[in-house]
């Protein structure tokens, strides 16, 4: 397949792509014959990151070192990128080697300063060195805050935030260092950060973080405290934190809270959206009755439709096929109702009522919604399928 791809940049990130797919079903040893094959040593560093991860995630600590150390011993530093660094440090976090993540993270932070070194000799026009310590919003910023959290090193990210020039710049970092806190189980400190946030777009995803750490904690009290963080400070006509908070309550599986959320939502469409969400939520936490009554009683149409296919999709991977397929046939949109059908075919016991329900999908020409379906139920349509999409590419070529 690499080989019908013919921009070799685009046949590099191929190979990596096989190569994690290969790890993550436990072929270690094919995953790493296909890395080693990566002609450019950025795109191969990043494939040993990924492969790393993935082993780390699956319990293979052996083959999560052996990538870790390829990925140290086989590049130069001008190879070590800022958005490869990250996956490292993640990779290293994951394998349980935190001294190998520390390194990673002082990487990361070099190259932070020479990007803000670069950047302040441009914009003063001299090459004089800028004030030690302080640091602007450079791409490497961000990636190196978290990844300092990462590890365990709050205070010291915290001093480091403290340094950050400018005021947007500050409250850019700060709402990501506040959300980096919350996902680590630092709420506390997390709250406090956001609190002094002055910009509402940055409070407002710091806020919404901290309301998904709550939920993730299950921490009824964050989530009120949060909640009323956000309706003393203006912020209900922020979705981010407004839709946050209403899908906590729904993870806690607190439907009554997480409705009367929503319903004290003063603009109309941020209300609608947010019920929609809160709608999706309690059908994933197993609350089908009030996920399905929610989404129907949504004005939006579009909105609506998304939210019960969310529901059709939780019905059918729970085998309950009849009421996927009654609620699939609710929707209102033409579109996403033939991809909620094709969802519950794919869910269907026997192959006849695959067939019946993948069928609309076909008669619209929407065939990637149900491939997987005819894979399965009818394998020569997939040959007549690959003929003619070859077909209209050839003739788009002529």
């Amino acid at each position: 397949m690499t080989d019908a791809i013919g921009s070799r940049p685009w046949q590099a990130k191929s190979i990596g792509v096989l190569a994690q797919s290969r790890a993550r079903i436990g072929e270690y040893e094919d995953a790493r014959s296909l890395a080693m094959s990566i002609p450019y040593p950025r795109d191969r560093i990043r494939a040993w990151a990924s492969l790393a991860e993935a082993s780390a995630v699956s319990g293979d600590l052996t083959w999560a070192a052996e990538f870790l150390d390829r990925a140290e011993q086989t590049e130069t530093f001008d190879d070590w990128t800022v958005p490869i660094l990250p996956l490292l440090i993640r990779a290293a976090e994951a394998a349980g080697e935190r001294s190998r993540a520390l390194v990673f993270v002082a990487r990361l932070e070099s190259t932070a300063r020479c990007e803000h070194a670069d950047r302040e000799a441009l914009r003063t026009g001299h090459t004089d060195q800028p004030r030690k310590g302080a640091l602007s919003d450079t791409p490497a910023l961000l990636p190196l805050l978290q990844g300092m959290i990462s590890v365990g090193e709050y205070e010291r990210a915290e001093a480091l935030l403290a340094k950050v020039c400018g005021r947007a710049d500050r409250a850019k970092a700060t709402s990501a260092v506040a959300g980096a806190l919350a996902r680590c189980g630092k709420a506390g400190r997390a709250e406090r950060l956001a609190r002094n946030i002055k910009d509402p777009g940055h409070r407002a995803s710091a806020l919404a973080a901290l309301a998904d750490a709550g939920a993730v904690a299950g921490n009824a009290g964050r989530i009120t405290a949060v909640g009323e963080l956000v309706a003393a400070s203006d912020e209900l006509v922020n979705a981010g934190p407004v839709i946050a908070v209403g899908e906590a309550w729904a993870a806690m599986g607190a439907a009554d809270r997480a409705e009367s959320w929503v319903r004290s939502i003063a603009v109309p469409a941020l209300r609608v959206e947010a019920q929609a969400a809160v709608a999706e939520t309690l059908a994933v936490v197993g609350d089908l009755e009030r996920a399905e009554a929610l989404a129907l009683d949504l004005g939006d149409l579009e909105l609506r439709s998304e939210a019960l296919n969310r529901l059709v999709t939780v019905l059918a991977e729970r085998g309950l096929g009849a009421r996927a397929e009654a609620v699939a046939d609710s929707i209102p949109e033409a579109s996403t109702r033939v991809r909620a059908l094709a969802v519950v075919a794919a869910h269907a016991e026997t192959v006849s009522d695959a067939r019946r329900l993948a069928a609309p999908a076909l008669d619209v020409g929407d065939w990637p919604a149900v491939i997987d379906v005819l894979a399965r139920v009818e394998p020569t349509a997939l040959t007549v399928i690959a003929e003619e999409s070859l077909h209209q590419v050839a003739e788009c070529h002529l």
